[in-house]
Formats: structure tokens, C-alpha cells, sequence
């Protein structure tokens, strides 16, 4: 089999602010405060390998740094097809015959220190150019995608498979809300940017002044982006003891006010309060995590998807 050399297709990529980077440099260094920190950013969640091949078979493997949770999950998009391996590998995998498209979607939660693909010796490789519009995910590990089984299974992926959309996942575990965060993400380009910030901050006790400051900052930067926008309050936590949010929340409701061209949409509207639907009683679990996916998909085709 012969190994496909990625630093020489770097249009392989996607959700990459450059190729192998889910994350501007900008944004690793702002994401620098701590090493949980900085590891949570390096992760390539919503990263993904697209091309076009006519081999029988693929042969997958990689190399693993930290975990931020031991996932090491790969989803395979083939024709549309799903099929999840587990692990560094070698994965060998028999294709269908033909021409096929395949999308990898790379292990979300954990360093990546090196990817080999190898395919059938003549086999034809191809990648595709980009065309599609962007979506830009904004948030906090929710949005990040712990702690769903497999990346493709994360909300952010669901929800941009489903409208057919490229996208770019800037949510990292942790993060709070801060308006450099916006901006920085929204530097990257795109069409459509979904923000969803502020449990971090209930959880680590911001005071609600600081907290009120930054969110106002935050949506100038949300309000400023070129393309279509949409703001996400935080949804229910069922996790014990159960943090007070709604001060936070109304925070966030009355500085929105203020920007009419963000819609925004309430976390408790349209995610249910049970614990089924949730790993740690703060994560959505896949179940969670398609019915946030559901909800957005739903939203950007009645709003302002162009």
C-alpha cells in the first residue's frame, strides 16, 4: 500500500484555520493560560480529512499525546456511509467498489502527534475544493464535544453535516466568556457563527459586573461579524449541586438586547432537563448531543441561512 503525504495535500483539511491546525495561532495563544488549557485548544475537534479515492481498501493509524478524555474514536464518512474505529491502530478498512467520497473525522479530545494514511498502490487520490458555506462554532466544552462517544457524534458536526456546511469548531473546555474569543473566531471567516458561552462563568463565579462587562464586549464582536449570527443561552445543568444560573442567563438576555441583528435562542427552550441526556450531568451524551444538533439545524434553515 502506498502512504498518502499529507504535508503535500494540504487541501485534505478541513476546519483547520491552517492545515493541521484546528486553531489560528491567535487563538492557541490566548487559549496559552494553562496547560489543560492550552491541550483542550490543540485538539482537532471538528478537523477532518476530505477526498476522493477509487481503492479497495484503507489502512488508518495514529499516534496519541495527553488525552482531555480517553476517546480515541475515528469516524469514517464513506458515501455518506458511517463507520467508527477505535484506537491508534493500523485500522484496515475494505471499501466499495468505485469511486467514493470519504470524509475522516479525527479523535476530538485528544493530541494528535502524527496521521498515516495508506491506500491500494495505483489507487487514485483526489481531494475536492471547499465550496460550501462555513459555520463557525463558538463555545465551551459543550460545544466542543465532551463527552460524546465519537467526533462525528458531537453536535457541531451533526449540525453542519445536516445543512450540508463546512465548518470551524473554536469551542474549547473551559472557556468563558470573553470578547476576544468572538473575535478571534469570527477572524476566521465564515457564514454563519453559533456562540454559546457563559456556564464557565457561573461555575468559576465570575462577579456579575466582570461578567456583565465582557458579555457586552462579546456581542459588540458577535454584532460586528459580517455574516449571519446566532447566541445560544447556556442549557440546563442537572449536575449536583446545581449551580444558580439564572442571573448569569438574564445577564446575558438584557446585554442582548442591545444588538438586534443577533437572534438569540434559550438553552432551556429546547434542551430537556434530564439526566438521560447527559454523561456528567453537564455534557450532553449523544442523545444530548443530537437533539442540540436537531435544534440548531433546525433554527439556521428558518432564520437567516442564505
Amino acid at each position: 500500500m502506498k502512504t498518502i503525504r499529507l504535508q503535500d495535500c494540504p487541501e485534505i483539511f478541513r476546519g483547520c484555520a491552517r492545515p493541521g491546525q484546528r486553531m489560528s495561532d491567535a487563538l492557541l495563544h490566548f487559549f496559552d493560560t494553562a496547560p489543560k488549557t492550552l491541550l483542550r485548544a490543540r485538539c482537532l475537534s471538528g478537523v477532518r480529512l476530505s477526498f476522493v479515492t477509487d481503492s479497495p481498501e484503507l489502512e488508518w493509524s495514529l499516534e496519541f499525546g495527553d488525552p482531555v478524555r480517553k476517546v480515541y474514536t475515528t469516524d469514517f464518512l464513506i458515501n455518506g456511509e458511517l463507520r467508527t474505529v477505535d484506537g491508534a491502530g493500523p485500522h484496515r478498512l475494505d471499501l466499495p467498489s468505485g469511486e467514493k467520497n470519504i470524509v475522516v473525522h479525527l479523535p476530538h479530545l485528544v493530541d494528535i502527534l502524527k496521521i498515516e494514511l495508506k491506500l491500494a498502490d495505483g489507487a487514485a487520490f483526489r481531494t475536492v475544493p471547499e465550496t460550501r458555506k462555513r459555520i463557525i462554532f463558538c463555545g465551551d466544552s459543550i460545544l466542543q464535544g465532551m463527552t460524546t462517544t465519537s467526533p462525528f457524534r458531537a453536535t457541531a458536526a451533526l449540525t453542519a453535516d445536516a445543512l450540508n456546511a463546512d465548518f470551524i469548531n473554536t469551542s474549547v473546555g473551559g472557556a468563558r466568556m470573553n470578547p476576544d474569543h468572538v473575535r478571534l473566531s469570527a477572524a476566521l471567516g465564515g457564514d454563519f457563527l453559533v456562540a454559546a458561552l457563559g456556564v464557565n462563568d457561573v461555575l468559576s463565579k465570575t462577579e456579575p459586573d466582570q461578567f456583565r462587562r465582557n458579555t457586552a464586549n462579546a456581542l459588540k464582536e458577535l454584532a460586528a461579524f459580517p455574516g449571519c449570527k446566532l447566541l445560544i443561552l447556556p442549557i440546563p445543568r442537572v449536575a449536583s449541586p446545581e449551580p444558580d444560573l439564572t442571573p448569569y442567563r438574564e445577564i446575558i438576555r438584557t446585554e442582548a438586547a442591545a444588538f438586534p441583528n443577533i437572534p438569540m435562542r434559550d438553552g432551556y427552550d429546547f434542551f430537556p432537563a434530564k439526566a438521560e441526556l447527559y454523561c456528567d450531568g453537564t455534557h450532553p451524551n449523544d442523545a444530548g448531543a443530537k437533539i442540540y444538533a436537531d435544534f440548531l439545524t433546525q433554527t439556521i434553515k428558518q432564520g437567516a441561512w442564505k
